[in-house]
């Protein structure tokens, strides 16, 4: 599998409304901090711009929704969006990037060559043959999965000081990277993040489906496959196996350190042993957050 690194102005200009409108509890608002400090003051109407486009996207799913198809995977964003919204709601999307377009732009000029240092330097590193297959084959004996896609695109996305992130809610072959403000010198974590990301969009299917089998709760179900992946990669056993990365005390917020080493210990041992997640897994991270393996029915 090789990765196709995106520099998309289009889909950045997404990105930079739909976080500042903070319509959803993963938007970041470190990078929002961020770009008001770099931006100065925004207008009464760039403030309203924002409030209407939180109600218009809180409509819609939250991930992989006409917004991404749309500005991450069309030429023309807006002809796709007017295909599929009403004509009212189309207007009002259409004003509420017109009106915050200038601001956009100031931001896009200075995080233009960051993002274009990180594609050159991304492309050089990651697309290591060898190295890539070594992964997958783990991955796929972990998760009984096999990725149906030869090429990944990675979409390269403005950043904060201090703060990365990425995501896997564009389609089904493309991921995304939060990246333009981190150190260069960092890029096995950013990499990290990548195959963390990749995991989520290639790999976690049968798992999840066994999770919510044995859990019968999708928040839980939720919790467990990112604390199981999150041990594998950026800063957990493969990413410290592949990359260097230092292991992390803590792969998910809730927990505490302690849990998190014994975590990483448990996953270190199905990796060692080439054995797949299982049903076994998912009994012993309960055990370890100290979470019953179900609740009763109404409460799932």
């Amino acid at each position: 599998m090789k990765f196709n690194f995106l520099i998309s102005k289009q889909a950045n200009f997404y990105f930079f409304v739909s976080n500042l409108s903070e319509w959803h509890f993963s938007c970041g608002k470190y990078h929002n901090a961020f770009w008001r400090k770099e931006l100065g003051l925004f207008s009464l109407e760039e403030k309203e711009a924002l409030k209407r486009f939180k109600k218009i996207r809180c409509k819609h799913s939250a991930g992989k929704s006409l917004f991404e198809l749309a500005f991450f995977t069309k030429k023309e964003p807006f002809l796709e969006l007017r295909k599929k919204m009403s004509a009212n709601e189309y207007k009002a999307v259409a004003k509420i990037f017109d009106v915050l377009e200038n601001k956009f732009n100031l931001l896009y000029k200075k995080e233009l060559p960051l993002l274009k240092r990180w594609k050159n330097k991304l492309n050089i590193k990651i697309n290591n043959e060898t190295q890539t297959n070594s992964i997958i084959k783990i991955l796929q004996i972990l998760f009984k999965t096999s990725p149906t896609i030869k090429k990944c695109n990675v979409y390269l996305m403005f950043s904060s000081d201090g703060y990365t992130g990425g995501g896997a809610n564009i389609d089904g072959k493309s991921v995304s990277l939060e990246i333009s403000h981190h150190s260069l010198e960092n890029i096995n974590h950013a990499i990290s993040i990548i195959w963390h990301e990749v995991i989520h969009l290639l790999f976690q299917s049968v798992f999840d489906l066994m999770l919510m089998k044995v859990l019968k709760n999708r928040q839980k179900s939720k919790i467990v496959n990112e604390i199981a992946i999150a041990s594998l990669f950026p800063r957990g056993i493969l990413g410290e196996k592949f990359f260097k990365n230092k292991l992390v005390n803590k792969i998910y917020p809730k927990i505490n350190t302690r849990q998190t080493k014994k975590i990483l210990k448990l996953t270190e041992s199905f990796v060692l042993r080439k054995k797949a997640f299982d049903e076994m897994y998912v009994s012993k991270v309960l055990g370890i957050l100290k979470l019953p393996k179900q609740k009763h029915s109404a409460q799932n």
